[in-house]
């Protein structure tokens, strides 16, 4: 962002493969063991500390663990994970960097920090596949370093970030793109082949199944 050069934040806005609901089940926290690894090549796990709901909002605290990153150390990230159902199926969903008693640092871990947004939109299905699709906006800020009282710091010149984080952004979304179309496309294999054969019952017979 131009007027926060030192830790800007990156929008990002793409027209993703599969339904809101598809979307938002991959970046569900429930998921992320299956799902992060994908697109994060230094995802190293996520664990959750809480769990609560209020006026309609769904919230998490958890913890999320990173490997080295090449020549500086893990990173963790503690955050607040809020969503939202909002009208005409469109969801939205953010992390805020918190500080808890419940999740100390750990020894061998610089905590870094990292806030972000993202709004899921439904749109119609694709005019020329006939393939569902959703429009998809996220935002985020991330910071590799703990300048905090009592940390350690962590060493990653910000002039780095501010220069890979587009890159390593939009590269992040084209992985989530492929995988997501895989996800659907298996989804919809699975829906033709568990169709019943309404119209062929000498094939249904023969085969002795209520497949086609």
């Amino acid at each position: 962002h131009p007027s926060d050069p030192s830790c800007p934040y990156v929008r990002m806005t793409s027209i993703m493969p599969g339904t809101v609901q598809d979307v938002w089940d991959f970046f569900d926290l429930e998921n992320w063991e299956t799902s992060l690894p994908k697109i994060d090549p230094y995802y190293d796990g996520l664990t959750i500390h809480g769990d609560y709901k209020h006026r309609g909002l769904e919230m998490k605290l958890a913890r999320k663990k990173t490997k080295r990153l090449v020549t500086f150390g893990k990173r963790d990230f503690t955050f607040l994970s809020v969503s939202e159902h909002l009208r005409d199926e469109a969801r939205v969903s953010g992390t805020v960097s918190v500080v808890s008693d419940q999740i100390p640092r750990e020894k061998g871990y610089v905590r870094a920090y990292q806030d972000s947004m993202s709004y899921y939109e439904p749109m119609e299905d694709d005019a020329e596949t006939g393939m569902p699709r959703m429009k998809l906006t996220m935002m985020c800020r991330l910071d590799l370093n703990d300048s905090r009282s009592g940390g350690d710091g962590g060493n990653v010149p910000m002039w780095i970030y501010v220069k890979t984080v587009g890159t390593t952004a939009m590269a992040s979304v084209q992985n989530m793109k492929r995988q997501i179309k895989l996800l659907s496309e298996e989804k919809g294999n699975t829906a033709r082949a568990e169709k019943p054969c309404r119209n062929n019952w000498w094939k249904k017979i023969r085969k002795i199944t209520k497949q086609c």
